[in-house]
């Protein structure tokens, strides 16, 4: 009877476990598929001054920063009831509205541009965006203590990484200790993944001259 106890727990342990790496590569490659073509970009601008080790070390940086991020969010909407967690799954879909949103108006700020240039250039003057100046003050910090190459590979990420939080932040809401640890052990894995995947396709001369 103990034995058979044994096994079953075993056996639904390992479920579990084959549950959370499964949803943890999709919620990794879901997120990701872009993050390949800017690595591509990145690889191809090595050379004696720019390193390949940046830019992996700068995609770590990256991914660590966006699941960081992800986690305290995630933290906090663990005081949400689990019936109302699944909505957050809503995230990722806003955000898309938002991209299409974005990608439909600049023809419109084109046109405003063209009409009204010198109008359009007071107006962004008289406003800078507050978050650009904490981002300057955060880089100009950030650079003393990190390498400038890896740093602007890091912010690359982490300005590409919208989605990222979108997708990451309910995966982790409602996680256990160990279940957070498991996810982001194949994170790290999966990022190894996507550098040598970056490197290679970039080696080919055809995409490399492209």
């Amino acid at each position: 009877k103990n034995v058979c106890m044994g096994f079953y727990i075993c056996r639904k342990a390992l479920q579990t476990m084959i549950s959370i790496v499964t949803t943890s590569i999709v919620s990794f490659i879901s997120t990701n598929i872009d993050n390949i073509f800017v690595m591509m970009v990145l690889y191809a601008r090595v050379d004696e001054t720019f390193k390949k080790k940046y830019v992996v070390i700068g995609q770590y940086l990256a991914i660590g920063i966006l699941t960081a991020i992800s986690l305290s969010a995630a933290f906090g909407l663990n005081f949400v009831p689990q019936k109302h967690v699944g909505l957050f799954g809503f995230i990722p879909i806003a955000l898309g509205v938002k991209e299409w949103i974005s990608y439909k108006r600049p023809v419109q700020n084109k046109s405003n541009r063209k009409e009204f240039p010198l109008e359009t250039e007071k107006t962004e003057a008289a406003h800078p965006n507050k978050l650009q100046n904490i981002l300057r003050k955060v880089t100009s910090i950030a650079s003393k203590i990190v390498k400038p190459e890896i740093l602007s590979v890091a912010l690359v990420g982490v300005a590409n990484g919208a989605d990222n939080i979108g997708v990451y932040i309910p995966l982790f809401t409602g996680c256990s200790s160990i279940q957070v640890i498991i996810t982001i052990i194949v994170f790290v894995l999966m990022m190894a993944v996507w550098c040598f995947l970056g490197e290679k396709i970039t080696d080919f001369p055809k995409i490399k001259a492209i």
